[in-house]
């Protein structure tokens, strides 16, 4: 295995550096941090439209698309470096739905939704889980019955992400009461200023805007279904797997990492600059190891998903160590940092920006964001060991064999 990168893929992670160097403004970084989960401002607006009319958002989708034609690496890189950045990278309207569409959608699914999603005007929400329906996904309640050429929706959604700033739901809902709970599921987009939705908000410890939104009598056109009825669970278990593999990159820790390695060796904390304390060294130098642990991970991921499969088994694993490494970056930069570690960014005399307060508080939902991590390594234990489920629920069904190839 080769580990360096291409001449190729030299110069496109330099050509991504050079667009964020004259993109990415300071006015940009202050309304993300300012405005946190609800940054969809002025600032990240015309970024993201800089970025679509590149076309890097469809950059990994087939030219007959609409898109650039470009590997799954190339998109993992640009994903690392705009994380790296401080800005957000291609989302999962870009990286899971998109897919789903391309490959099960109706063709007027196709010509009204791919094209916004290329030049960064549709930005979907995630519409899963339920109030009662979390890890057990399948047994939501959410329904929508049809009603001449509409489809009538009734229920509600919890952790309903970006509902409030996204232009769409990705929802899953119920269209056969009838049917077994994974069988009577579809796939609808639905538009979000439409009548009879109510998002309300709910806020982490993190400052992290979820929201619990409501569906009452919402309508809207029988075209709005992707793909076929009743099919949603294979959509959402494949746009799933291409979600956590789109969670995974080691970009922004990278980032904090050199940040907070540069502290320690330039500043002092009581007299004393980090680096000289032998246990501050033993810290920095196991998270330097694991963030390169991590870099080579996702670049195999985006390898394998290169060669056609979804790499369920690596990406779920990777998920697990990136997300854990997230949390593990935070509690050493806290501790080696000690009470200015604690200080929020808004805080004069907080280092780097308060950049390890806001890891330490937003570490948490990565490890339950995309399935928890002990479902998680359930899904490892049966797809990539062949290790039984003895009936224990999960929010995605397990597959024979390790790996599945694309669309299956």
């Amino acid at each position: 295995m080769d580990f360096e990168l291409t001449t190729e893929q030299r110069a496109w992670r330099d050509e991504i550096r050079q667009f964020l160097a004259e993109n990415v403004t300071p006015a940009l970084l202050r309304e993300l941090a300012q405005l946190g989960s609800e940054a969809r401002g002025p600032e990240l607006r015309e970024f993201r439209r800089k970025v679509g009319e590149r076309g890097w958002y469809g950059l990994g989708w087939p030219k007959e698309f609409g898109g650039l034609g470009r590997g799954a690496i190339d998109q993992h890189m640009l994903h690392t470096e705009c994380l790296h950045a401080g800005v957000p990278g291609p989302d999962f309207t870009v990286t899971s739905m998109a897919p789903m569409i391309m490959r099960y959608g109706t063709e007027q699914n196709k010509a009204e939704f791919l094209p916004g999603i290329a030049r960064g005007e549709i930005f979907a929400a995630i519409g899963y889980s339920e109030p009662s329906a979390g890890t057990d996904l399948a047994s939501l309640r959410t329904r929508a019955e049809l009603d001449g050429d509409e489809w009538v929706i009734n229920g509600s959604k919890i952790w309903n992400s970006f509902a409030h700033s996204a232009t769409h739901e990705w929802l899953l809902v119920r269209t056969d009461r009838d049917a077994p709970k994974h069988k009577g599921l579809s796939v609808i987009m639905v538009p979000i200023d439409t009548p009879g939705i109510d998002v309300r908000p709910l806020t982490t410890w993190a400052d992290w805007r979820i929201n619990e939104t409501f569906f009452v009598d919402v309508r809207v056109p029988k075209s709005n279904l992707i793909g076929e009825v009743n099919q949603g669970w294979k959509y959402v278990t494949g746009a799933l797997d291409l979600e956590r593999g789109a969670m995974l990159s080691s970009g922004d820790l990278r980032r904090e990492y050199e940040l907070l390695l540069d502290f320690c060796k330039r500043h002092t904390l009581d007299g004393v600059r980090p680096v000289e304390h032998a246990d501050v060294r033993s810290k920095l130098a196991a998270l330097a190891a694991d963030i390169e642990v991590a870099r080579l991970m996702g670049m195999a991921a985006a390898s394998r998903l290169e060669m056609g499969e979804i790499p369920s088994t690596l990406i779920s694993a990777e998920k697990i160590f990136l997300t854990e490494l997230r949390q593990r970056l935070a509690d050493y930069g806290t501790q080696i940092l000690g009470a200015y570690g604690q200080l929020h960014w808004e805080n004069a005399r907080a280092p780097f920006g308060g950049a390890m307060e806001r890891l330490y508080r937003f570490a948490p939902p990565g490890r339950f964001g995309g399935g928890t991590n002990e479902v998680i390594r359930d899904i490892i234990a049966q797809r990539g060991y062949g290790m039984p489920n003895y009936g224990r629920a999960s929010a995605v069904a397990p597959r024979k064999g390790a790996e599945t190839k694309v669309g299956n």
